[in-house]
């Protein structure tokens, strides 16, 4: 065989091999969507898991609410609990809902991994920016819970010197380690699911570009 008709066999089977293995527009918008199912399928149970601590949290502090007669500052501290909870309860019941008529399969992709990617923006920035302002709110009274339910001790009978002093030590406590420990704690539950959906639309509108 001639140097030319080899290099013209060759070139035709390299063609042959490239179409074979060629990942067409579908194939990746079918792995795409794969993707995004897969992190609304964890989306979804990450806001459950948040969903039964709130509603644990509710309906708990709740009890104690009617149940405690004889201590009126735990029962304030237990109503003030309830309310802040109330609202995140409703937020996150409101995103899964969002979450469940969402339908990756037979909706636009690029509409669906726009909006994905704008709720989880704005969740994990109300998530973190709310918690971190009740971070310290939340330490001071987990010390007066503790007194009140580790040790039985009837918070409204504590001298303001030493109640004063434990709230102050929870809100700075609890000001800087909420800070960080919610950057991690968002950043595991939905921050890497948000950075796999902005990469997933990146590549999407990448390949609209290429077609």
């Amino acid at each position: 065989m001639k140097l030319d008709s080899l290099k013209d066999a060759w070139q035709h089977y390299a063609a042959q091999a490239a179409a074979v293995h060629r990942v067409t527009e579908d194939q990746i918008s079918g792995l795409l969507k794969t993707r995004t199912e897969n992190a609304v399928t964890k989306l979804k149970r990450n806001i459950y898991f948040e969903l039964g601590m709130l509603l644990f949290t509710v309906l708990y502090f709740g009890v104690n609410v009617v149940m405690v007669q004889d201590d009126p500052a735990f029962k304030i501290l237990c109503m003030v609990i309830v309310v802040i909870c109330l609202p995140f309860l409703g937020y996150f019941w409101g995103r899964l809902q969002y979450l469940r008529r969402l339908n990756v399969t037979t909706e636009n992709l690029r509409g669906t991994l726009s909006n994905l990617t704008e709720m989880l923006t704005g969740l994990t920035k109300l998530y973190f920016w709310s918690n971190v302002l009740f971070a310290p709110i939340g330490l001071a009274a987990g010390q007066l819970i503790y007194l009140k339910l580790g040790e039985g001790i009837n918070i409204s009978h504590l001298p303001w010197e030493q109640l004063s002093l434990r709230l102050l030590i929870g809100f700075v406590i609890g000001g800087v380690f909420g800070y960080f420990f919610l950057r991690w704690y968002i950043r595991q539950m939905f921050g890497n699911h948000l950075t796999n959906l902005k990469g997933a639309l990146h590549e999407l509108e990448s390949l609209e570009m290429a077609a």
